[in-house]
């Protein structure tokens, strides 16, 4: 098997985990809070963010090398935990019902905050 085909299907076995978790994940925690904005999709996205943060900052600074399990755990598992898509279906779904406040506010928090944790989470293990 060539090593492009075995990389792509490493990578799709931890989108496939990672899919699952964030459905499971998301959905334990919108029943868990009772708010109109999907609290499910921004934790998920957040914690993703964090994670990619510490697992990049471990791979790149403590290993020196991006692996098949840095591609596994990333890209994979990680890339399907964390989804942009629910973002913009939401953010149409916020459009559609003339909420636009809650539309940026939804959006800011998760890039804004997204990119703060990713850079925390890869500072901790940088030091």
């Amino acid at each position: 098997m060539t090593q492009i085909i075995y990389t792509s299907l490493i990578i799709g076995l931890g989108g496939f985990i990672g899919t699952i978790l964030r459905f499971l994940l998301s959905s334990s925690i919108e029943r868990s809070f009772a708010t109109s904005l999907p609290i499910g999709t921004i934790l998920v996205n957040l914690i993703g963010c964090f994670l990619i943060g510490l697992l990049s900052g471990y791979f790149t600074q403590k290993l020196g090398d991006q692996t098949q399990l840095f591609f596994f755990l990333t890209i994979g598992v990680l890339g399907g935990f964390t989804t942009f898509s629910a973002i913009a279906m939401d953010s149409q779904v916020f459009i559609e019902n003339g909420e636009y406040l809650k539309m940026l506010t939804y959006i800011s928090v998760q890039a804004i905050l997204g990119i703060a944790l990713c850079l925390i989470g890869y500072n901790l293990i940088k030091n």
